[in-house]
């Protein structure tokens, strides 16, 4: 029985092979990781780009309203409260919403869900008024409040131009 001897270089080349195939699959784990954590991002920045595109190009195709038509629609509420306690208190405009504030001088006796029904049915504007021209696809809100508008009922009005409002 004769022992096969090796030397020292065939040794060191043996021992050196073993220890890349061990290193070479972590290096590939970690490259992996690299690839799949800039996949992600990717994925990411893609996802936000096209959620922005969606919001511009299917969020609201609204004209925005000229001075005119606010004026027209500030006008239109202020003369429906010209006589009486309740007033006309502001016209807010956004970009997708006109907010009617009325002040009234007491609460009424009424349920909250009362009360937005009686917007709806009494302060909303009929569906053949002229006023909805000016309105055009925007919300159309009133709200009726004592003491503060944060602290009034809201209502939206159906606006006759969009089929999704209620």
């Amino acid at each position: 029985m004769t022992q096969r001897t090796m030397k020292h270089g065939d040794w060191a080349k043996i021992v050196e092979s073993r220890s890349k195939k061990q290193q070479a699959p972590a290096k590939k784990n970690g490259q992996s990781a690299t690839i799949i954590f800039t996949l992600l991002i990717g994925f990411a920045i893609f996802a936000m780009l096209w959620a922005k595109l969606l919001e511009t190009s299917h969020g609201r195709d609204i004209p925005v309203l000229e001075k005119e038509q606010k004026q027209r629609i500030s006008r239109y509420f202020s003369k429906q409260f010209i006589m009486g306690n309740w007033q006309f208190y502001d016209a807010e405009f956004t970009n997708s919403d006109i907010n009617i504030l009325i002040e009234m001088p007491n609460r009424l006796a009424m349920s909250e869900q009362q009360l937005t029904q009686y917007i709806k049915g009494s302060l909303c504007p009929s569906t053949n008024s002229r006023i909805w021209r000016d309105v055009n696809h925007y919300n159309l809100n009133i709200n009726l409040f004592v003491g503060k508008p944060r602290n009034g009922t809201y209502a939206q009005c159906s606006n006759p131009n969009n089929r999704y409002t209620g």
